[in-house]
């Protein structure tokens, strides 16, 4: 009996403790999915495939997702990068986007793989792939020689309603 009650006392103190090992040791793994056919560069899909707007992009060789995308109505060859916290352009690209910059607007400092930089803020009316778009987009803007590829970070992934990458396919829901 005393073995009993110390046994779940232990138990009990160590859910309390760590109740996310316990909480994924309960949960049943999901079903695995069927394996589509590797979708190309960019899929989107129809109304009927998926709730929403939904599109589906397949990694490169090197495993990063590469996408032609349109930063305020602007044709642009984007990273998606869920390491970056903004959506991130190099000065040139801000200007093609409509956003002006002047050497005082640079006063924000960034940490980048490459160190740390002095950036500049901004927003971009409307950021898109495929049917996926997102409005009223934060972007940190870069100095020319401190970027050469526009990134499409996090400020643009939290406003879909969901992202996921599974099988090397980035799927992107709007």
């Amino acid at each position: 009996m005393n073995k009993s009650l110390l046994l779940a006392g232990g138990a009990s103190l160590l859910a309390l403790a760590f109740p996310a090992a316990f909480q994924r040791a309960s949960e049943a793994p999901p079903p695995e999915a069927p394996v589509e056919a590797a979708p190309a560069l960019v899929e989107v899909a129809s109304p009927a495939a998926a709730p929403g707007r939904s599109v589906r992009l397949q990694a490169d060789g090197r495993g990063h997702f590469n996408a032609e995308a349109r930063l305020n109505g602007r044709r642009e060859t984007v990273l998606v990068d869920t390491g970056a916290t903004f959506v991130a352009v190099n000065e040139s690209a801000a200007r093609r986007f409509g956003l002006s910059v002047s050497t005082a607007d640079f006063r924000h400092r960034a940490d980048t793989a490459n160190g740390p930089i002095h950036v500049a803020m901004g927003r971009l009316d409307r950021v898109e792939i495929g049917l996926v778009s997102a409005r009223n987009v934060e972007v940190m803007i870069a100095r020319d020689e401190a970027l050469s590829v526009t990134l499409l970070g996090m400020s643009f992934l939290n406003k879909l309603r969901r992202f996921e990458v599974e099988d090397g396919v980035l799927h992107l829901v709007e």
